[in-house]
């Protein structure tokens, strides 16, 4: 619920400000999900030094529910999500587009004193059997509201993170971000801070988190592709019937072998079929 008044609160907002409707036929408007729009930005402006007379906006965070509703609403030519669309949110003439794949981390405030954690860990201090860390500090944990895809990311890792993520949900003293900016602005700059993340995010636009290995495993573009590290997010590109040449435009060369190599060096998994 707290998910949904979110999309209609940013929705409501680019309507006020006039973002709905026709634009300029140069200009792409994107937004979504916030672990895709720092990669978008340096797509974009790679994207636009080849193309010099077109723009790239990069709408603020709207979570993957809030750039669907907003690209349906026509204020957006691009919407980027990172799940699957819901029955409810399915139109005809949408195309989805899977553009990569990235790490789904754990990570903590850069001065916190651990490099690793195990899924063991990771239960207990969701669950709050561990609530400090070995310096002595208390644990500050970040979670997302219960309706968004990180926690069923979460979730899904085992049953006992399942279950703890269920009781922190309702632990008292949790610091709730909204968004994927909102949860890595946490991370990075609440002291002893634990939460999830992407490597997209984190690299794309350089937050000074701590990432922590899980089960002696780097969370890394490498050991995506060799099967070594199994938490991952999947990033997509959404468009309508109505998304204009310039925006197919873009997805194109985000496929190209330059695009490639951005999403390669932000730590994105694309897939070589």
């Amino acid at each position: 619920m707290q998910n949904n008044r979110y999309a209609v609160f940013c929705l409501t907002i680019l309507l006020t400000l006039g973002l709905c409707g026709n634009t300029v036929a140069d200009t792409i408007r994107i937004g979504g999900t916030g672990a895709a729009l720092g990669t978008m930005r340096l797509l974009g402006e790679a994207y636009t030094q080849s193309n010099p007379g077109h723009t790239i906006k990069i709408i603020p965070s709207l979570g993957s529910g809030g750039g669907i509703k907003a690209l349906q609403a026509g204020a957006l030519d691009i919407a980027v999500i990172g799940r699957d669309l819901r029955a409810k949110e399915a139109q005809p003439g949408q195309v989805v587009i899977e553009y990569g794949k990235t790490p789904f981390l754990f990570a903590t405030h850069s001065k916190v004193p651990i490099s690793n954690v195990s899924l063991e860990q990771v239960a207990e201090i969701y669950g709050g059997n561990q609530t400090a860390w070995p310096d002595g500090a208390l644990i500050r944990v970040i979670l997302r509201p219960a309706s968004e895809s990180d926690i069923e990311l979460l979730s899904s890792i085992s049953p006992a993170i399942k279950q703890a993520v269920k009781f922190g949900l309702k632990r008292e003293g949790m610091v709730m971000a909204a968004t994927d900016i909102d949860s890595a602005d946490a991370i990075e700059h609440l002291p002893n801070s634990f939460g999830t993340s992407t490597l997209a995010l984190v690299l794309s636009e350089k937050r000074a988190l701590n990432i922590l290995s899980l089960e002696g495993v780097t969370p890394s573009v490498e050991t995506l592709a060799n099967g070594t590290y199994r938490y991952t997010k999947n990033l997509s590109m959404l468009l309508t019937q109505q998304s204009s040449k310039t925006a197919r435009e873009f997805v194109k060369f985000v496929q190209s072998l330059n695009g490639r190599k951005i999403l390669e060096q932000t730590g994105h998994y694309v897939s070589r079929k």
